[in-house]
């Protein structure tokens, strides 16, 4: 009987690079030499190009991050895989109260709500990188994640943060070099009028939906990390004046999905980009009840199981005799938002389990995240 250690290193590695990262991530505890290798910069790159993108769900409520998997058979529920605890390293003994969490490549950035705690992390490996903010950090800032293929260390795949700061509608950025470890200010400009918060990453680069004011026009506008430039990626399948939210998440990391809700109709609508980045319409249902309430939505739509789940936040507003018109269901929604999965036969189901206020798409990868003194080489 042929045991997996007596087999050639290069065949071993082969296999190794086709397994998905959350199963290899049990074996670096079971074998040095494979551990070694799943800490290999060569490797976790093959396995990030090689391996099946198995997609998690990150739940957030009240500063706390878990990551869960989700049953949407029969009674729709959460179950939950891990959290994720980072410790405050100006407090050691508080836990950091994640606000704002950004998703790349299996890499988070998370930041707290005043702007002054900035960490990257990678769950799968439990890695972790704190990064002291620009000098220049405010509240209002918010910071995304994207990659570049860094020439000065043979093509490898290296990380930078972007931040924007925005002021009376318009945005300053800085940019955060890893192997630098330090912040620069970018001379560039976005001409589109851009939601900085409600960014997405998808095939390295940051994406956002935006207003194009001479086309008059909703866009897709991208920032590119090697070239350090804004530019547009693709307009949204269509555009009129009264679609009240959109809403734009990754499909499995290959696709682009974005929900719309057309305040002249009763009716939702999910887009999803095909192999030449062409959209092409998924799904189409009825507006539910309060929809008029919604304030801010998440959506993840698998596409091999063609269900979607969606979490709704909604505005209520606090005035005398409002909550005359409100259920039970709406008064809890005032601390965590709505929750449910749309399958093919459109019927609308209820995800039991975890408060949750938002959530997030999450892949897990190996990314290995550069330490401060480390100067990667390919195989090092």
């Amino acid at each position: 009987m042929i045991h997996m250690s007596d087999l050639p290193e290069d065949l071993i590695e082969e296999i190794l690079s086709r397994v998905p990262a959350a199963s290899l991530k049990r074996f670096r505890t079971t074998c040095k030499r494979w551990n070694a290798l799943l800490k290999d910069q060569g490797f976790t790159e093959k396995h990030f190009r090689k391996a099946p993108k198995q997609s998690q769900v990150l739940f957030g409520f009240l500063g706390r991050l878990k990551i869960c998997s989700l049953s949407v058979n029969g009674c729709p529920s959460i179950e939950v895989i891990d959290e994720i605890r980072l410790t405050d390293p100006v407090y050691i003994y508080k836990q950091f109260v994640i606000s704002e969490v950004f998703h790349c490549d299996g890499l988070l950035l998370c930041t707290n709500e005043k702007k002054t705690g900035l960490v990257v992390c990678n769950p799968c490996t439990r890695q972790a990188r704190w990064i002291k903010p620009s000098n220049r950090h405010k509240m209002s800032d918010t910071y995304t994640l994207g990659s570049y293929q860094d020439i000065k260390s043979n093509n490898i795949t290296s990380y930078k943060i972007l931040r924007c700061d925005t002021y009376e509608d318009k945005a300053r950025f800085e940019i955060y070099e890893f192997g630098c470890n330090s912040w620069r200010i970018l001379d560039v400009t976005n001409d589109y009028k851009t939601r900085y918060s409600d960014g997405v990453s998808w095939r390295g680069k940051t994406n956002w939906v935006s207003w194009d004011k001479k086309e008059r026009a909703m866009v897709i506008v991208s920032f590119d990390y090697t070239q350090e430039r804004f530019g547009v990626r693709m307009r949204l399948p269509y555009f009129r004046f009264g679609i009240s939210t959109i809403s734009l998440s990754v499909v499995g990391e290959e696709k682009l999905s974005v929900l719309l809700l057309p305040s002249d109709t009763m009716r939702r609508e999910i887009w999803v980009t095909n192999k030449i980045d062409e959209w092409n319409k998924v799904f189409t249902m009825d507006k539910r009840k309060r929809d008029w309430l919604v304030n801010g939505v998440s959506l993840l739509f698998d596409d091999e199981k063609k269900v979607f789940l969606c979490c709704e936040r909604l505005f209520i507003p606090d005035l005398p005799g409002f909550e005359r018109v409100l259920g039970e269901e709406d008064e809890k929604l005032k601390e965590s938002g709505r929750v449910y999965v749309v399958g093919e036969d459109k019927e609308v189901k209820q995800v039991n389990g975890e408060a949750i206020d938002v959530f997030y798409d999450y892949v897990p990868s190996l990314v290995q995240i550069l330490k401060l003194s480390q100067k990667r080489k390919r195989g090092d």
